[in-house]
């Protein structure tokens, strides 16, 4: 799996095509992680669009599409001729917190998991097949 240093603590991995999931979603996803964490700071400068779509291997207008709906969220500014950077409004210590306190729920399930023999990509594609029922059943409620 192809792996792309945003920072020297941040990771973007390549997105699954297959997933079903649209790229410039899990884009988002992982950017949004790695801010709601802590990971990527306030201020701190975004990858430009078209060396992280090289590295990626995607069309540039994906991540340029990923970075507007960030921005949107209010994540991260685009400032005209500098880049994207994460924005001031960054989520609180008390959403990190949070987070963590999940990852660890995660991090159980996922060896809970293994020591039922079920492979990484096996238990990656059941996580995103639940999501996607659980997304969808909220929607028709």
């Amino acid at each position: 799996m192809l792996l792309y240093y945003i920072s020297s603590t941040v990771i973007i991995r390549k997105p699954n095509p297959s997933s079903g999931v649209p790229i410039y979603l899990q884009l988002m996803q992982q950017v949004r992680h790695a801010i709601e964490t802590g990971a990527m700071r306030p201020g701190e400068q975004m990858p430009s669009i078209r060396p992280l779509a090289e590295e990626l291997v995607i069309n540039p207008n994906t991540v340029a599409k990923a970075y507007r709906e960030l921005e949107h969220e209010g994540l991260i500014e685009l400032r005209q001729g500098a880049g994207a950077f994460v924005s001031n409004a960054a989520p609180t210590q008390e959403d990190a917190e949070r987070l963590k306190a999940a990852q660890v729920l995660v991090a159980q399930g996922i060896a809970r998991l293994r020591a039922r023999g079920l492979a990484d990509e096996e238990i990656r594609r059941l996580v995103e097949a639940e999501l996607a029922v659980t997304e969808r059943g909220n929607r028709d409620e």
